[in-house]
């Protein structure tokens, strides 16, 4: 791939985590379980902690890294975790688990493509923890059901 399709495709990458960092927002506002709370938070250190990684590397190719603000999909993510998180803890986590399949799917497909080795070894760690982030939200609901 080459330099200027891979800063794209980390850039989006990058909005994907900015808009799942809002979404955890709205979602935390709603939940008052302290583990679950707790668990959630740390998910939402994960998706800074992405952002930062992929914006150094989308800087370290000469590329600008998105501004940590919403884009029009940030702000529909957003506006449908809000109302999905009002229904309670079982909608907080069904707009979460939402938000992770889309970044999920983005990840694997990033990851499946052709990257230098010391930026795939971070987006394998990252889609690892997407992973685990979709997981812990799917076995939740299972067990609200």
């Amino acid at each position: 791939m080459d330099k200027k399709k891979l800063i794209e495709v980390l850039s989006n990458l990058v909005q994907l985590d900015i808009d799942a960092v809002h979404a955890y927002e709205q979602a935390l506002k709603e939940i008052d379980d302290p583990i679950i709370n707790e668990r959630l938070l740390k998910f939402q250190d994960d998706h800074r902690s992405h952002i930062g990684g992929l914006s150094k590397q989308i800087e370290e190719l000469g590329g600008n890294a998105p501004k940590q603000s919403k884009d029009f999909k940030g702000y529909v993510i957003e506006a449908f975790t809000a109302i999905r998180s009002f229904t309670g803890l079982k909608g907080a986590l069904k707009a979460l688990k939402a938000v992770e399949e889309v970044t999920n799917r983005h990840y694997g497909k990033v990851v499946s493509q052709e990257v230098p080795a010391e930026l795939k070894e971070a987006l394998r760690t990252y889609f690892s923890e997407e992973k685990i982030h979709l997981e812990y939200l799917t076995s939740n609901l299972q067990a609200i059901n």
